[in-house]
């Protein structure tokens, strides 16, 4: 399958609302109740090549792309309604071989393999778990990722998010901005291996004796942070933003790539208070959690690399 925009999953089967950032092919099926995708970089939101080195060694673009292929292959092959608001509970990606990954001409194929894909008589997901492995032209492995996630219909979930805030109706990220005040103290885009200040999710870094901290401060203009208006940060912003304070711990964020991402979450993380970020290191991991008024509603673990030749070593 060519790489090009006709070769775009239906942005309805990924909940998306900018073609730049559907990032996989129409799904098909496989042998052994398998489902492959193919991915499209071709004509993707710049925001994906926003640091150094290959487009491929970015954590974020690789869990977008698996999710859009799990999800697609769900509402296409397995019947699972499209009127349905989905949240994560649980991240788990590797990249199993970085240099390899680094090199890739071309696109990678995607296998999803449901675990669990538990739906009500109407379509409506109770549990949806799965796995996944992202293979170069050759067919060798290079990403490996487990998720889980769950929803609820579009028609119930305001009335979920006002009983989760005791009857207040949450603001939304349209209704936010203008946003200068917090983002105040912004930090610059090379502490966090950025290029681009739209890209900076962190404001008011500080470094300490047992690791970084920062006020999550994300561009709600950012289409692909915020594709369309939010009532909660979203998932992949709070992995954004914590792949950031993670490379910012590091003596050279711009050297360094995020080679493996694990993630919980344990509670909404609400626009309307302040998120702190807090970031450990120890031998081979990162550890970073953010919290609310004292909650953490996020826990994450980040593998390091160097960038470039080296990619894969343990820094």
């Amino acid at each position: 399958m060519s790489a090009t925009t006709d070769a775009r999953v239906r942005r309805d089967l990924v909940h998306r609302a900018n073609d730049q950032e559907v990032l996989v092919s129409p799904p098909w099926r496989q042998g052994g109740g398998e489902y492959g995708s193919t991915t499209v970089t071709t004509g993707i939101s710049p925001y994906y090549r926003d640091h150094p080195g290959s487009h491929w060694l970015d954590a974020l673009l690789l869990i977008e792309a698996c999710r859009q292929a799990a999800l697609s292959a769900a509402h296409e092959f397995a019947g699972l309604s499209r009127d349905i608001a989905f949240f994560f509970n649980s991240i788990d990606m590797e990249i199993t071989d970085p240099a390899a990954l680094a090199g890739v001409d071309g696109e990678l194929t995607i296998v999803t393999a449901f675990e669990q894909l538990r739906l009500r008589s109407d379509g409506t997901p109770k549990q949806i778990a799965y796995t996944q492995r992202g293979t170069d032209g050759s067919g060798r492995t290079v990403v490996r990722t487990s998720m889980a996630v769950q929803g609820v219909p579009k028609g119930r979930y305001q009335e979920l998010r006002a009983y989760q805030r005791d009857g207040l109706v949450p603001p939304t990220t349209a209704g936010l901005r203008p946003e200068a005040g917090r983002r105040a103290g912004l930090s610059t885009p090379q502490s966090v291996a950025r290029t681009q200040t739209a890209n900076v999710a962190l404001a008011r870094l500080r470094a300490g004796a047992d690791g970084v901290s920062a006020a999550l401060a994300p561009d709600f203009a950012n289409a692909s942070l915020f594709d369309h208006d939010y009532d909660h940060y979203p998932a992949m912003v709070l992995i954004e933003a914590g792949r950031q304070l993670a490379l910012a711990g590091s003596r050279r964020p711009a050297e360094h790539v995020v080679t493996a991402v694990r993630a919980t979450f344990e509670h909404f993380a609400e626009l309307d208070r302040e998120t702190r970020i807090v970031a450990s290191h120890d031998e081979r991991w990162v550890d970073v959690e953010c919290a609310q008024d004292g909650l953490v509603v996020t826990r994450m673990s980040f593998g390091l690399a160097p960038a470039g030749p080296d990619a894969g070593e343990v820094p």
